[in-house]
């Protein structure tokens, strides 16, 4: 399933390809929704200011539960049948079983390009 969607923006001041990217006020925390890959470019452009790359660390966590991959710069994820278009909890998943999850579904989605002819079909939701 696609993971980004129209109106998916709430927050003012918007990053392209990273939604409702917001900083927790007085730390220097940083939230957003799952971003594309030119997003997490344009977030750490915002963060690091004009010393990206930045000499020191940063922590990125994807507090995602459901697997996810990257199809032409673009996050998908493998979104349980019941679950989409709102929020998949899906209960007591670690890192393990999402980094299996996920090399799985990278596996189930290079099958279906070769079995269609190079092309993945993906679905797009908004729930109204």
């Amino acid at each position: 399933m696609a993971d980004h969607f129209d109106n998916i923006q709430k927050l003012p001041d918007p990053i392209p390809g990273c939604p409702n990217f917001r900083r927790i006020p007085g730390y220097k925390v940083y939230c957003c929704g799952q971003p594309t890959v030119s997003g997490f470019e344009a977030c750490l452009a915002k963060v690091c200011g004009e010393t990206y790359p930045k000499d020191g660390k940063i922590v990125w966590l994807n507090l995602r539960q459901e697997p996810s991959v990257y199809i032409n710069g673009e996050p998908i994820c493998a979104r349980p049948a019941n679950k989409i278009g709102e929020y998949a909890e899906l209960g007591d998943v670690t890192r393990d079983s999402v980094k299996a999850d996920e090399l799985e579904f990278l596996d189930v989605c290079k099958a279906r390009v070769e079995e269609n002819g190079g092309k993945l079909k993906v679905v797009d939701i908004s729930k109204v």
